[in-house]
């Protein structure tokens, strides 16, 4: 009840800021959501693979596995942004 709580009001404070105001475009978010199916298909298929993911050394640092989930992450935003740079969109 207390995530539905906060995602709620995550979402209604960026549609105020968003939306209403103006004040922030959506950036970088809007690069994976126009190529979410290929990001998803891509992230299920190659997210065992490196450059996403490598063997770890030290099993118990949780600052392994934090680096790795956000290169993988950075990886997939920046594949979404050249894609969407190229205006190439997978659509179904």
């Amino acid at each position: 009840m207390c995530m539905g709580c906060l995602s709620f009001l995550l979402l209604g404070g960026m549609f105020f800021v968003v939306d209403i105001k103006g004040w922030w475009g959506g950036q970088p978010f809007i690069y994976p959501g126009m190529n979410s199916i290929f990001v998803y298909v891509g992230h299920s298929l190659l997210g065992f693979y490196f450059p996403f993911s490598w063997e770890m050394r030290f099993q118990q640092s949780h600052w392994e596995w934090l680096f790795q989930s956000l290169w993988g992450t950075a990886l997939w935003l920046l594949i979404a942004y050249l894609l969407y740079r190229k205006k190439f969109f997978l659509k179904i």
